[in-house]
């Protein structure tokens, strides 16, 4: 299994789903974090929503210990304390329990997962130099050891030498006879000059590790902590560290000082919570936890999940959104271009991590399905698992009663396609209320309407070149209390799926 090692992630929403994504992407089956969920980031109960619901495992970082009292807030700096206090006002009872059950080591095969250095992980200690490293390496036997905490990538090697070495971070395959530790970074709040988030990829079948860095919405950052600083308690934006970054600023403003000084009196403590844990064991529960993700928001805090369905099908299992968040919907005011289509033409994101908004894409399994841009800026869709969906989809239009929607999409299937692939329509009300309005299959048969009326995206796709046509259109005028429509094209299949164009207009 390939697993995305990810660590202080700080309250900061945009990277953390950026990351997952890209993870995603990448075909990492599982996530495991190093700690620091929260502190200093303007969303710490969104963030640690969702790193409960998507991680098989979670080790505690020293932001963490702070917030349910497992350490005292006195070895932080006056930043990082105040920061901490603000994030627990933001957490509930729930979000405290948490943290309170969490191991401070996570150990598999040959594998160590710890937030600060593994020599003594309730200390939480910086791995800085090649003799911190050495010391880590004397303390524990597995081959790989895997932390964050400084917030910097680092790699650090070991050989038959005994002596310990750093070196720049590079992928590699773990070598007989050699030890390393790995620095994954940090998703939310990066040091060290690059403002990008960063993570890493461990392969437990080819004792590979990549290192992985993503630009992420800094604009999606900087509104968050806006949003934060105002109100009756609001967060101090100069509390935020990479918050000059997202302003604009040079990196190399932002490198921050150290905000936490370990010292013989300054460790966790264990409580409840086991000193270590075993990966196979939380691995083994992942998708138990998908499906149980608790409300961790205090009051005042809301939690809003919206999940777009296909035929009244629920999205299950180990998923990935892109984006992992609702889209703008396309407003009443809103006339279309000359032909009327409402939707725009796909562009999705080719360089970095992968985004087509305003529309986003729906992977039920993200190990065993992807999604790519072509040359020509289509989806493709690719599954290897026929018993989760696979989707695409568009941003929702405003519509009011009396009017009609109609929708077209066009797609190619490979030739190993099999399965069902379908254009759902879902009505939704002002009480919150939805309907399915209808559902379409692909065909190569004429739509019992004249290409010339078609919407200009779908006309140009030839059904001489391979592409399937599904056309649909409201019986009758929309009931009283109609709100949106959502359209979706998908389904439950393997092989690959061309989306090439969707259109729909109010009639």
């Amino acid at each position: 299994m390939r697993y995305a090692i990810v660590s202080d992630i700080h309250g900061n929403l945009p990277a953390w789903n950026t990351v997952l994504a890209d993870a995603a992407l990448h075909r990492a089956g599982a996530v495991v974090c190093l700690g620091d969920v929260v502190g200093y980031g303007p969303q710490p109960a969104e963030v640690l929503r969702s790193v409960h619901a998507k991680c098989a495992a979670i080790v505690l970082g020293n932001h963490d210990a702070v917030v349910c009292g497992r350490m005292a807030a006195s070895v932080f700096n006056d930043r990082a304390r105040r920061g901490i206090e603000w994030t627990g006002r933001r957490l509930g009872a729930a979000a405290r329990s948490l943290f309170s059950r969490l191991p401070l080591a996570l150990a598999g095969p040959e594998v160590r997962f710890t937030h600060g250095s593994p020599a003594d992980p309730a200390a939480f200690g910086y791995v800085r130099t090649p003799e911190d490293a050495a010391a880590a390496f004397r303390a524990v036997p597995e081959q790989l050891l895997f932390c964050g905490h400084t917030h910097v990538p680092a790699l650090f090697v070991v050989g038959e030498s005994g002596v310990a070495r750093e070196t720049e971070p590079r992928d590699f395959e773990a070598e007989p006879g050699k030890r390393y530790l790995v620095n994954v970074g940090s998703v939310g709040s990066p040091r060290g000059g690059d403002p990008r988030a960063s993570y890493a990829i461990y392969d437990d079948e080819t004792r590979a590790v990549y290192f992985h860095r993503v630009s992420f919405d800094l604009a999606a950052f900087r509104s968050a902590v806006a949003s934060a600083s105002s109100g009756p308690d609001p967060l101090s934006p100069g509390d935020v560290p990479f918050f000059a970054a997202a302003s604009g600023s040079e990196m190399g403003d932002v490198r921050e000082e150290t905000d936490f000084s370990p010292s013989p009196g300054s460790r966790a403590e264990l409580g409840d919570a086991p000193g270590e844990a075993r990966l196979e064991a939380l691995s083994r529960r992942a998708t138990r936890r998908m499906r149980a993700a608790a409300a961790f928001a205090a009051a005042g805090v809301a939690a809003v999940a919206v999940a777009a369905v296909l035929g009244a099908r629920a999205l299950r299992g180990p998923g990935v959104s892109y984006p992992d968040s609702p889209l703008d919907p396309v407003p009443l005011s809103e006339k279309g271009g000359p032909d009327g289509n409402l939707l725009p033409v796909f562009a999705p994101s080719q360089n970095g991590p992968f985004l087509c908004l305003p529309y986003r894409v729906d992977l039920g399994n993200a190990r065993r399905q992807s999604v790519r841009a072509d040359d020509m800026w289509r989806l493709e869709l690719r599954s290897d698992d026929s018993t989760r969906p696979a989707r695409v989809c568009a941003p929702p239009v405003e519509c009011r009663a009396g009017q009609k929607f109609e929708a077209f999409a066009r797609v190619r299937f490979s030739a190993d396609f099999r399965g069902s692939f379908e254009m759902a329509a879902t009505l939704e009300r002002d009480d919150g209320r939805t309907e399915t309005l209808f559902t379409r299959s692909f065909t190569a048969a004429p739509p019992g309407i004249a290409d010339a009326a078609l919407p200009t995206t779908i006309r140009a796709l030839k059904r001489s070149d391979g592409w399937l046509l599904a056309r649909g259109t409201s019986r009758d005028e929309l009931p009283a209390g109609a709100s949106a429509v959502r359209l979706e094209v998908g389904g439950n299949f393997t092989g690959t799926v061309t989306v090439g164009a969707v259109a729909a207009r109010r009639r």
